[in-house]
C-alpha cells in the first residue's frame, strides 16, 4: 500500500465516488476526448473506475490499474453494473505491472491526478514505463504553480484536507515543478494540450524526448 495514506484508505471506494466523482466526471469526459475510437487504453491509477468506464464507450479495450484494493473493488462493481465487458480492473503496483508488458502494448495510457500523489522516487520510473508501454501518454495533474485564484485555493485546500502525508507528496510535486519538469528529468517531453479549471489543471501529452538520448526500451529506474 506504498503511496496510500491512512486517510486516503478511509475514503477509498464508495465515499470517494460519492464526494469526488461528480466533480471529476466533466474532466474525465474531456480526457476521453483524447482517446481514438477502437483503441487499447491503459488507465493508470484508475480509482473508482469512473474514467475507465467513460473511455470504454469508444475504446476497444480498457485496462485499469489501481493500487488500493478498496478502489479496485469499487471499480469492478461499477464495471459490472454498467455491463462494460471491455474493461478489466487490476489491483497492482503500476510500475511492477508495466515492467512485464512489451513496448507499445497500448495505444494510449492515461494518468489522471495520480502523479502528485505518488512518492517522489516512484514518479520518474512510472512515467518512463508508461511512455514505453503506450504509444501516447496523457497525464492530467495540477498546473504548477497553482494560480492565485479560487480554483488554485480550492485545490490546495483539498490537498491539505487529504492528510499530512498526502499534502507532503503534493508539496514535493510542486517543488519539483509539476508534470513537465518531472517528465523532463525522466528524459521525456511534456506538451501541454489543455489548461482548465481556472488554470489549475493541465492535460499534457508525454513522449520520449529525442534530445535526451535515453532508450525507452530499457528505462532506468533511478
Amino acid at each position: 500500500m506504498r503511496g496510500r495514506t491512512l486517510r486516503s484508505r478511509i475514503y477509498d471506494g464508495s465515499l470517494y465516488a460519492l464526494l469526488l466523482d461528480p466533480w471529476l466526471t466533466p474532466l474525465h469526459r474531456i480526457v476521453a476526448g483524447y482517446i481514438p475510437a477502437d483503441s487499447n487504453v491503459l488507465d493508470v491509477g484508475c480509482g473508482t473506475g469512473n474514467l475507465s468506464v467513460i473511455m470504454a464507450e469508444k475504446a476497444a479495450r480498457v485496462v485499469g490499474i489501481e493500487l488500493s484494493p478498496a478502489m479496485a473493488d469499487y471499480a469492478r462493481r461499477r464495471v459490472a453494473s454498467e455491463q462494460r465487458s471491455n474493461v478489466t480492473i487490476e489491483t497492482a503496483d503500476a510500475a511492477m505491472f508495466l515492467a512485464d508488458r512489451p513496448t507499445g502494448s497500448f495505444d494510449v495510457a492515461t494518468m489522471v491526478l495520480a502523479l502528485h500523489e505518488m512518492p517522489a522516487d516512484a514518479r520518474k520510473p512510472l512515467l518512463r514505463e508508461a511512455a514505453r508501454v503506450a504509444r501516447r501518454l496523457i497525464v492530467v495533474d495540477f498546473r504548477i504553480p497553482l494560480p492565485r485564484n479560487w480554483a488554485g485555493f480550492r485545490n490546495r485546500m483539498a490537498e491539505i484536507a487529504a492528510g499530512a502525508e498526502h499534502y507532503r507528496a503534493f508539496r514535493d510535486f510542486d517543488r519539483r515543478g509539476g508534470t513537465s519538469h518531472i517528465a523532463a528529468s525522466a528524459g521525456l517531453r511534456c506538451r501541454r494540450r489543455h489548461v482548465l479549471d481556472g488554470d489549475s489543471l493541465e492535460i499534457c501529452e508525454v513522449r520520449r524526448d529525442p534530445a535526451s538520448g535515453r532508450d525507452q526500451r530499457h528505462p532506468s529506474h533511478g
